[in-house]
């Protein structure tokens, strides 16, 4: 994965795998930027006047991630609890072996594709409480075990967990995101070369 300066070229895969309308790329843009002020890649990658943030699979894997929660309705300030909490000790690794199947299998899920989940999910309380829900993966040969297990938690459950869960394709959502990530690679790297053509041009020839 390439890495830019370039957040317009991100914010073009982003739109495109997340099938953002023309009408709302506006809202999805301030969202996006909103997170990133308040905390998304770090204390030492935030965003400010004359700072310009290198874009790479770390930063990358925090929006696909952030995006994944918007679709489930989690809110922001959840997304960023979740990302301080859990980024380097859990979530970092996850991505990392989604990314791994990806390779394995570039065009179609495969068994060993990532599957993201919350399972005995109670983010409403979560919310009322400041905590943050247990996050974790499995890949996709075990997902019917897992759904079992979720499934099949009783009311008396010791640890107050419900028989709910979120879960997504990790692996899947990074091969869309990728697909439509080289189109827009493709387009910063021609502006930036008709740029220096245009700069090549319009230099005086010396005498």
């Amino acid at each position: 994965m390439f890495q830019t300066k370039n957040f317009g070229s991100v914010e073009a895969a982003l739109v495109q795998s997340y099938r953002i309308p023309k009408a709302a790329r506006g809202a999805f843009r301030g969202k996006l930027g909103a997170l990133q002020k308040q905390g998304l890649f770090g204390a030492k990658n935030m965003p400010g006047k004359g700072i310009a943030l290198d874009y790479g699979p770390d930063q990358f894997h925090r929006l696909v991630f952030a995006c994944e929660l918007f679709e489930f309705g989690i809110s922001p300030a959840m997304v960023l609890r979740l990302v301080e909490s859990l980024w380097e000790r859990r979530l970092r690794k996850i991505f990392s072996d989604a990314e791994d199947a990806v390779m394995k299998h570039q065009d179609a899920a495969g068994p060993d594709d990532v599957i993201l989940h919350m399972g005995g999910v109670h983010l409403m309380v979560d919310g009322f409480s400041d905590a943050v829900p247990n996050v974790n993966s499995c890949p996709l040969s075990k997902l019917p075990d897992n759904v079992a297990m979720w499934m099949s938690i009783k009311h008396e459950d010791p640890n107050g967990l419900p028989p709910r869960a979120l879960i997504t394709n990790l692996s899947m959502r990074l091969r869309a995101f990728h697909t439509a990530l080289g189109p827009a690679y493709m387009n910063e790297l021609r502006a930036e070369r008709a740029g220096k053509a245009d700069q090549t041009v319009s230099k005086p020839t010396k005498r």
